[in-house]
């Protein structure tokens, strides 16, 4: 059946860009830091395996730190709340400090001092960490439930605008310069680069405290979900601030949890092919490729950006779950179909003109699955655990960021370079599989005027309600 449209509630775009300009700032650092730091960390010999080490620590920091910071903004005090909102404080303080140790972070590289480059980037994913799962749960805070996939798009449009600026700057700001054997290095000179992220992200912060009025906002939503019939506690009783993870979980039915935990896995299983291919997609381009990374990876951001959209369109007729496995199917077979030429033995001229497709395939279909993922995790959250859920969203995706660049850097170390596209391949197909046996987190359906408002039943979630109802009778 297909998910069920709301064509009396409209998305207010120039509010979803306000509240977007975090998750803009995050994606344009993550791209700088995971192009960069690698290139960094190579200048000083180390090999592939040691640098996703080093690539993975951010990660654990991000395992403990974000369901923490996701937890604590749902839990902010109720008297600071009132003034500044729960989400905006941690947003403003952690970008600021964030853009800044930045800057410390290629200071250290151009001096060439690696303590002080670790030291300092420790400091800097904390300061990510601090504002990345508040910036993330803002967004359903102040949109109403049945358009949140819209807001999804708009927001992850802006993330991937964000990236592609990143990369337009690498591109004509990186220094480079080419060894006797043809790679190329990163020299010690990109202060203007750098500088420039680092303004943006304090720029952003800035319009944010100037323009966005969180409290003001997520009133106006309650409102429109209120006029709609459609609560918050419309799918599990509202929880107390204070519960535990766990307590919280613990209110999901039986099939809603199962569709959790397989939405989870699924996530953890395709950024486990994701990441090890961004992580070590700069050093693969220079190595394999003889070419600079830049331009594969716009490719894929122009993909994802033009995918964004249509995917809100497919997933209204097909629904989110279906519409996810279809833009896994395209990163399968973009990954597929590279991996045969590599495999192959092919030459690098050939290579790089299959890097091309290959990233439009993997772009489209990474948009096509973040349009929809993350709104399948919270739909199962009420208005007090929008936090906790996102936690928990982001714990399996940094899970995956911190064993995977081990992997695939192991991968590339003692079987060949080449390996890094099968491993992400391998990974991909197996988050097809685990897609399969999630039941729920489809919209809620929009009845104005009326007593109730229910998910939309496809035949999935259809099915496992019959099998509930059927237990409970027994019972």
């Amino acid at each position: 059946m297909e998910e069920a449209a709301a064509p009396k509630i409209k998305l207010n775009v120039p509010r979803t860009i306000l509240v977007g300009l975090a998750f803009f700032t995050i994606s344009m650092f993550w791209q700088i830091y995971d192009s960069l730091m690698p290139l960094f960390l190579r200048d000083f010999g180390l090999g592939a395996t040691l640098r996703g080490v080093i690539m993975a620590l951010d990660n654990v920091l991000a395992v403990v730190l974000l369901p923490f910071m996701g937890i604590l903004s749902d839990r902010f005090p109720e008297k600071l709340r009132s003034k500044f909102g729960r989400r905006m404080p941690f947003i403003v303080v952690g970008s600021v400090m964030a853009a800044i140790t930045f800057m410390l972070v290629n200071y250290a590289h151009n001096i060439m001092n690696l303590a002080l480059m670790l030291a300092s980037t420790a400091f800097v994913l904390v300061f990510m960490c601090l504002y990345r799962s508040p910036a993330v749960a803002l967004m359903p805070d102040v949109t109403p439930r049945p358009i949140r996939s819209n807001a999804n798009a708009v927001i992850n449009i802006m993330g991937t605008v964000g990236g592609v600026i990143t990369l337009i700057l690498m591109q004509f700001l990186l220094k480079t310069e080419e060894l006797e054997n043809g790679e190329l290095y990163v020299t010690g000179n990109n202060w203007v680069l750098v500088s420039i992220i680092s303004c943006l992200m304090i720029l952003a912060a800035i319009v944010m405290v100037i323009k966005v009025r969180e409290n003001k906002f997520a009133e106006e939503s309650r409102a429109i979900m209120e006029k709609y019939k459609i609560a918050d506690e419309d799918e599990q009783p509202k929880q107390s601030e204070k519960h535990s993870t766990v307590k919280v979980l613990g209110s999901l039915s039986k099939s809603e949890l199962k569709s959790l935990i397989f939405i989870l896995l699924s996530v953890f299983l395709w950024y486990m092919a994701y990441n090890a291919l961004t992580t070590h997609f700069s050093v693969f381009s220079l190595s394999v490729l003889q070419a600079k990374f830049t331009l594969p990876l716009l490719v894929a951001n122009a993909a994802a950006f033009l995918m964004f959209i249509p995917s809100v369109e497919i997933g209204k007729r097909i629904g989110r779950k279906k519409t996810v496995m279809l833009g896994v199917v395209m990163m399968v077979a973009g990954l597929a179909f590279a991996s045969v030429f590599l495999l192959a033995g092919a030459s690098a001229s050939v290579l790089k003109v299959i890097m091309y497709p290959t990233f439009i395939l993997v772009g489209g279909g990474w948009a096509t699955i973040n349009v929809h993922s993350y709104i399948m995790c919270v739909e199962l959250s009420s208005e007090t655990t929008t936090g906790t859920y996102t936690g928990l969203y982001y714990a399996f995706t940094m899970t995956a960021q911190i064993i995977t660049p081990i992997l695939s850097g192991l991968i590339m170390d003692y079987v060949a370079v080449i390996g890094l596209v099968p491993y992400s391949l391998v990974f991909a197909c197996l988050a097809f599989v685990t897609m399969i046996f999630v039941r729920h987190g489809n919209a809620v359906r929009v009845v104005e005027n009326k007593a109730e408002a229910t998910r939309p039943t496809g035949a999935d979630e259809a099915k496992d309600a019959n099998e509930e109802s059927a237990v409970n009778k027994e019972k």
